[in-house]
């Protein structure tokens, strides 16, 4: 039988093996498909939860930049607030030592007056006393 049926039938079983073979890899390959679709369906849910993840994060920079911003400017303002408050205080203790220097030499005038009249008083009587005595003695002796 060489009419071309044994070659036929050698093409056929080979044609066979190889539908079969293709076969066993289209299944293979459709296997890897499947696991492919899932693979990407699993990334691109990844994908949107990182979007989410990252929108709030950049949100919640944003609101940090801002209460920086609002920290930076208050202090900025308190700064402010104390460098007037040290002006004044500093204005305030220059008047009061410039008035508590005049009261003292007013003080001081005022003493010096004073004492001085005593010292002349003081005087007075020591001299009215030496003249006492010397004339006690005088008298106590011209007896």
């Amino acid at each position: 039988m060489n009419n071309g049926n044994g070659e036929t039938r050698k093409t056929v079983r080979e044609l066979t093996k190889d539908l079969t073979t293709v076969q066993a890899e289209m299944k293979a390959m459709s296997s890897i498909h499947g696991r492919l679709d899932s693979a990407i369906d699993k990334l691109t849910d990844v994908s949107s939860d990182l979007k989410s993840m990252l929108a709030v994060h950049e949100e919640k920079i944003s609101k940090t930049e801002n209460a920086d911003e609002q920290l930076a400017n208050l202090i900025e303002v308190r700064r402010q607030e104390m460098v007037e408050d040290l002006k004044e205080l500093h204005s305030r203790i220059n008047s009061q030592s410039k008035e508590l220097r005049e009261a003292i030499q007013t003080i001081n005038v005022t003493l010096d007056k004073r004492v001085g009249i005593l010292e002349k008083w003081r005087w007075l009587i020591i001299g009215g006393a030496i003249l006492a005595t010397f004339l006690i003695n005088r008298m106590w002796f011209d007896f």
